[in-house]
């Protein structure tokens, strides 16, 4: 239980002071009582929450040790490789906001900055999607929130110049679902009917560690579909405009990765997307996320010279719901005392994303070679993502990814 909560229960259990005798000292016990009481049971709710992480966490490192399906994704030593990254993150975390790092680039106040400026954010409707849409709203941007649910993204909107008024850019809600490849070329085609610019393009949406292998509307098991796939398709349909605009203009891609990526330390491709029998949910998200990272890679090597900048993010620990369908991976990394020092909030989360949007630094630190980012600054990648270490699945799984949603771009 944390140190406030034992200070707590340890004063409650305290006996009385030579003074407390009187008329009111009965009740007065009674109710330090009843107060001991309850702060050993919130101390005991903790604890065994706590002991419940560890247990998550033990199968983890059970499962990348002993199942040789899981440690080719995921071995214990890039895990712990990977464990560093997040402690760096931690110590060089620089506490700023999303809306912190806007008002650095626009300027206080300069709510018509991105003024002309469009953007599409995947999964705006929550989480990193929300804030980031919110921010670039605030300061002019028109925002496409390509999400699953209309009527949910309609009622954060709402929800948004309820409490802060209108904001100065736009909202158009557009339905997508990723995990579905029917639905993305609808979607592109709706953004383009609309006859406007394209200048951020913010692949946000993903899911994380469905406890059972789930398969997506084509029969692709459900992580890869919508965190790699869904994705790709729109963003292949999408580069003619893009490509249209940076004769211009600059324009940005930015890819939600994460340092679950770090953790990766090979990916087969002749067995993506995961089969069933193979599928583990932290091996396989660490998978999708490291293809994420050779999207960027990709895609920086197509456009390199070019005013189109790619870039990848990792948001850090953040709480935003991509967990509810495995509460044991939530509780260990959401909800467990071992993994506090390491979590932030959403706000500090998107940062890093709303950086990589707007930095006017990200030419030059991309023509340096940097992809990868996370506390507002270009990081050194690890896993198997590292550049010159498997640069060779940036084809294949270009390859791989084209041969499956091609069927889908027509």
């Amino acid at each position: 239980c944390s140190s406030d909560l034992f200070q707590r229960t340890r004063a409650s259990l305290l006996p009385f002071g030579p003074r407390d005798f009187g008329r009111n000292s009965l009740t007065h016990h009674k109710c330090s009582d009843l107060s001991a009481a309850d702060d050993m049971a919130g101390c005991w709710a903790g604890l065994k929450s706590e002991l419940s992480a560890y247990k998550t966490l033990g199968k983890l490192v059970a499962a990348m040790c002993s199942e040789p399906h899981v440690s080719k994704k995921v071995n214990f030593t890039q895990y712990m490789k990977a464990t560093g990254g997040f402690v760096h993150e931690m110590i060089t975390n620089p506490k700023q906001s999303c809306e912190e790092v806007a008002e650095v680039f626009c300027g206080k106040g300069e709510f018509n900055a991105l003024s002309g400026k469009v953007a599409i954010v995947t999964g705006a409707s929550n989480g990193l999607g929300l804030e980031t849409a919110r921010v670039l709203m605030k300061y002019g941007c028109h925002v496409i929130w390509a999400v699953r649910n209309p009527s949910k993204a309609q009622k954060a909107v709402e929800d948004i110049e309820a409490k802060e008024g209108k904001l100065t850019g736009k909202a158009t809600i557009l339905q997508v679902d990723l995990s579905d490849l029917t639905t993305i070329k609808p979607f592109v085609d709706s953004f383009l009917k609309l006859n406007l610019p394209l200048h951020f393009l913010i692949l946000n949406a993903g899911i994380m560690g469905a406890p059972e292998w789930e398969a997506s509307a084509q029969g692709y098991e459900t992580m890869f579909a919508t965190n790699n796939l869904g994705h790709f398709l729109m963003t292949e349909l999408l580069l003619p405009k893009l490509e249209d605009m940076a004769k211009t203009v600059e324009v940005r891609v930015v890819i939600l990765s994460s340092a679950c990526a770090s953790m990766c330390c090979g990916i087969d491709v002749s067995k993506l997307p995961a089969p069933k029998e193979e599928y583990h949910e932290l091996g396989d998200y660490a998978v999708t996320k490291a293809c994420d990272s050779f999207h960027a890679r990709s895609l920086q090597r197509r456009y390199k010279a070019t005013n189109i900048q790619v870039t990848c993010v990792h948001p850090g620990i953040i709480g935003t719901g991509l967990l509810r369908d495995h509460p044991g991976f939530g509780q260990l990394f959401f909800g467990s005392v071992t993994f506090a020092p390491f979590r932030r909030d959403i706000p500090g989360g998107a940062a890093t994303t709303m950086y990589c949007t707007l930095s006017p630094d990200i030419p030059a630190q991309v023509k340096q070679g940097s992809f990868y980012y996370y506390n507002c600054a270009p990081q050194s990648a690890m896993g198997i993502s590292v550049p010159g270490r498997a640069d060779h699945l940036m084809d294949e799984l270009e390859a791989l990814q084209m041969k499956l949603v091609k069927p889908y771009m027509l």
